[in-house]
């Protein structure tokens, strides 16, 4: 039995389905909370993978922070602590399997990253539809859901399509569309398919990826705060170790969350090129901010979509301008820009601007390839993302303004 969908701010969403509200309930009265205590958790995955060699890269300090703001901060209800509880658990356990990898094969670092492409777009720019039709090229290397779940050990090419983690993954994700069927439309996860490398940056412990899951004012602060070149060496060995067994010319890989930390990120993949897909942050804002609403409302009862909203404003257009202050001290030889509308008018023609301005070959085979992803994959096959600015606080005034640099440098792209 089902309750009648909740009205948050206007918008009709799924409800949750029974157990989860039952358990939700019987957490706040139970004597003791799933717990997130740093020490228990590097515990655990010692337990469960039978290994304790952490390696050189200091994630501690990281954890710790993220941990203490989701107990300060989030007033996260049992769900929530539970879902937190086993994601960092196999965050952890990842690392500690990475590193058994590493030592039994220490040539892994020696895979060379060659020319990977990273696209760098906000939700409803383009930036999914951009990805997975790159994936299409025989020549891309692209992160698959599965793979950024249980990396270790390294895929191998020749079983890569059909891998038993593709089915472990898939029955994964099936829980998560029981508990926020609302997130399959927002962001449809497929455990074939390529994905964001949100996972990679995760296991850094510094990304501002967290911040999906739960509201995290405090890890914010100390994140926004750090230098993020040892981050991002540490997701260049993860590629190197997916890599290893599995090679093709290039990496493309996706993540809005990497305008965080963009000159890290260049500094670190010295050939590495960026493609920016851009839309009307009128027209974007809202569907950020639906697509945390949906996570910070699974995790937590008490999570106010009107303070949600002005909050994600300022980080975004803050950031934004901050790359577009990069891109001015550093010129635009290493980036691409593409609109929305012209990715979604002719995506081929987008795509083929950009491998021509970045120099990759662009084969007949690639081509079809990409048309025939296309044709099997209309837009809103998962249902409309519905959302408007005012249910999270915000005006079509405030977004202008807070993003008048952003519009003023990209104006012929939205």
């Amino acid at each position: 039995m089902n309750a009648a969908p909740a009205a948050v701010g206007g918008e009709e969403r799924s409800p949750r389905p029974l157990a989860i509200r039952l358990l939700n309930r019987i957490g706040r009265s139970a004597p003791s909370a799933p717990s997130l205590d740093p020490a228990a958790l590097i515990a655990r995955a010692e337990r469960a993978t039978g290994l304790s060699d952490w390696g050189d890269y200091d994630f501690r300090e990281g954890l710790q922070v993220l941990t203490r703001s989701l107990a300060q901060d989030s007033q996260l209800n049992t769900i929530g602590r539970v879902l937190l509880r086993e994601y960092l658990h196999r965050t952890l356990s990842n690392r500690l399997l990475l590193r058994r990898d590493l030592l039994a094969h220490p040539e892994i670092l020696d895979v060379e990253v060659r020319r990977p492409l990273f696209i760098v777009g906000l939700p409803r720019t383009g930036s999914t539809m951009l990805q997975r039709l790159l994936a299409r090229d025989p020549a891309v290397r692209s992160l698959q859901t599965w793979e950024m779940f249980h990396p270790s050990p390294p895929p191998e090419a020749a079983t890569y399509l059909s891998d038993p983690r593709i089915k472990q993954t898939a029955r994964r994700l099936k829980s998560l569309d029981w508990m926020a069927p609302d997130f399959a439309t927002a962001h449809e996860l497929v455990a074939g398919e390529p994905e964001e490398c949100v996972g990679l940056l995760q296991a850094t412990m510094k990304t501002a990826a967290y911040e999906l899951m739960a509201r995290i004012p405090s890890y914010e602060r100390w994140f926004d705060q750090q230098d993020l070149r040892a981050a991002y060496a540490d997701y260049r060995v993860q590629l190197q170790h997916l890599q290893w067994r599995h090679p093709k010319d290039h990496w493309v890989l996706k993540s809005p969350f990497h305008i965080y930390g963009l000159e890290a990120l260049l500094d670190t993949f010295p050939d590495a090129v960026i493609v920016q897909t851009h839309r009307d942050p009128a027209q974007v804002m809202p569907s950020l901010c639906s697509l945390f609403s949906v996570m910070h409302t699974l995790t937590s009862d008490n999570a106010p979509l009107q303070e949600l909203g002005p909050n994600i404003l300022s980080r975004i257009s803050g950031v934004n301008d901050r790359t577009i202050e990069l891109r001015e001290r550093i010129g635009d030889a290493r980036f691409a820009d593409v609109g929305y509308r012209a990715m979604v008018a002719d995506p081929l023609k987008a795509i083929g601007e950009i491998y021509e301005r970045f120099g990759y070959g662009f084969t007949p085979q690639a081509q079809q390839a990409m048309l025939s992803w296309k044709d099997a994959n209309p837009q809103h096959k998962r249902g409309r993302h519905q959302y408007t600015l005012e249910q999270f606080g915000l005006t079509e005034a405030a977004v202008d303004r807070q993003f008048a640099r952003y519009r003023e440098r990209f104006h012929q792209h939205l």
